[in-house]
């Protein structure tokens, strides 16, 4: 008998949620709070999908403050795309052969190996699938110890690339012996040729056995120093200079060994892996880059998971926290009732922002020191009005008849007390979640953030903190029109609540 009550008491509490469920989207305000709902809630299950890149760790996709792809269509201005003038960086099959030649008299042999090499993309890690270049030398006497690499290319934009970077990963071995100079030649398409690199820096002259892959990269938003040595103190921006015009440009890197008549053949290797000529574009995806070349598009996506996952578990941690001290207050009274209630003056009289400041920056900008926080500072306004619930509840006639016939304590709150207050619960929970997420937007807002996840608020502090923030509107609004929509959606929704639940509110009908 005690299971078919069990079983038919949920299926009354599931008929009742369906009626409830049914009543908010009658309602228009809940109709569209839930619609706003539910749109944010698939965008956030799937950001792994949507989202092309990862918000924080995927830098570098284009140039720096990068417009839409979209902007220069609608409304006009000089662009340029990226380009990745190697289509097979990671030197997985031979076909990048065709880019290089060797020493005319054979004495530098240029091979492709199967050999593990080095691939960037997996964190600095070597990986397990072979392919690199390998640089041999069959005549280390010969005069002419060069191996060259040569590649010709059309550049096809009105505007110069935001930034220009060629870099490769080396592994050298007994090259103390015979020392390798690099040298990295630009040529444009009036015949002009720049060098870009050559042995008058340090790192251009390799000397010395690398125990591990070993980074060497021409980078035009390297160090002014760079700069002013290879393209003149005169030039502010380095790709334009470098790329001035559309037309037919040439890269060519000659890797030099020095001739050592002492040395044996196959002695020294050098190995190339993780070649890459990239032209960093200044538009890029739906809402352009942010100030470290990541996508904001994927930031607004993932953001609206973090953000919504945020504001749920703070609303729900403090509304199981204010529903408890509520109903202990409530209920049991003296000692108990004055020692909840004179914390929880104490707490409201505290300014919670400042307050969530001085905390977070003690015990450090995590995600969940955060939803903590903010959950524990949230719960008293709740509590005080479920304990003014409570004692009208427990002064009821069904109460008293429950104590009479012997109900405990715990029987008569999990019975009696707490089935009557849910209507605040539902409410509570709808109009909690977007002080939340705005509690999180602005310590975000004010650098107190994650730095290992990427919300709204922390978009809008990069927005506020760039200088070029202010003037990037589509950086700038999707985050805030995110926060504000969201927040209304739970609004709406509880209001919708309100009106269904609270029987002053309630229309007859």
């Amino acid at each position: 008998m005690s299971r078919k009550l069990k079983i038919s008491r949920t299926r009354y509490q599931l008929q009742q949620l369906r009626k409830l469920l049914t009543q908010i989207f009658r309602s228009k305000r809940g109709a569209f709070g839930i619609m706003i709902l539910i749109i944010a809630a698939i965008i956030a299950l799937g950001a792994p999908v949507i989202a092309p890149y990862d918000p924080v760790n995927d830098k570098d996709l284009a140039g720096h403050f990068c417009a839409p792809e979209w902007y220069p269509i609608i409304f006009g201005g000089d662009y340029s795309k990226n380009v990745e003038l190697i289509s097979d960086p990671l030197i997985d099959t031979p076909k990048i052969l065709q880019y290089w030649q060797g020493s005319p008299s054979g004495s530098v042999q240029v091979l492709w190996v199967n050999f593990t090499g080095y691939n960037k993309d997996l964190e600095g890690e070597l990986y397990d699938k072979p392919g690199c270049i390998l640089l041999n030398l069959t005549d280390p006497s010969d005069k002419n110890l060069t191996a060259v690499f040569t590649l010709s290319f059309n550049y096809n934009y009105s505007a110069p690339p935001k930034r220009f970077r060629l870099s490769f990963y080396y592994l050298s071995k007994a090259v103390e012996q015979s020392p390798v100079n690099v040298t990295v030649k630009l040529y444009q398409p009036n015949g002009k040729s720049l060098v870009i690199l050559d042995s008058r820096m340090l790192s251009a002259r390799i000397g010395k056995t690398s125990k591990q892959w070993t980074l060497l990269s021409v980078d035009s938003q390297a160090e002014r120093s760079w700069v002013e040595t290879y393209l003149g103190s005169n030039v502010q921006t380095p790709a334009r200079f470098m790329f001035p015009t559309k037309g037919q440009y040439k890269i060519q890197v000659e890797i030099d060994f020095t001739p050592n008549a002492h040395l044996q053949p196959g002695r020294v290797m050098f190995l190339i892996d993780n070649f890459r000529i990239k032209l960093y574009g200044s538009v890029f995806g739906l809402l352009g880059t942010d100030q470290e070349g990541r996508d904001v598009f994927s930031q607004l996506i993932w953001g609206s998971r973090l953000s919504l996952f945020v504001g749920v578990l703070c609303a729900i941690l403090s509304v199981v926290l204010g529903l408890l001290f509520g109903l202990l207050a409530g209920y049991i009274g003296g000692i108990t009732d004055e020692v909840i209630m004179r914390v929880t003056d104490v707490l409201l009289t505290i300014p919670g922002l400042p307050l969530l400041i001085v905390l977070m920056a003690v015990l450090g900008a995590s995600l969940y020191n955060l939803i903590i926080l903010i959950g524990f500072l949230g719960w008293m306004g709740f509590a005080r009005t479920v304990r003014s619930m409570v004692l009208s509840l427990k002064e009821r006639p069904f109460v008293e008849a429950a104590r009479a016939s012997g109900g405990g304590t715990g029987y008569i709150l999990v019975r009696h007390i707490i089935p009557n207050v849910m209507t605040l619960v539902y409410v509570s929970l709808a109009t909690s979640v977007p002080g939340a997420i705005l509690s999180e937007a602005a310590l975000s807002f004010l650098g107190l953030y994650d730095p290992s996840v990427m919300t709204w608020g922390r978009m809008l502090h990069d927005v506020e903190t760039s200088p070029m923030g202010a003037r990037m509107w589509w950086w700038a609004v999707p985050p805030g029109l995110g926060i504000a929509l969201v927040s209304l959606a739970f609004i709406l929704i509880g209001y919708a609540l309100d009106e269904i639940l609270n029987p002053k509110l309630r229309e007859r009908r």
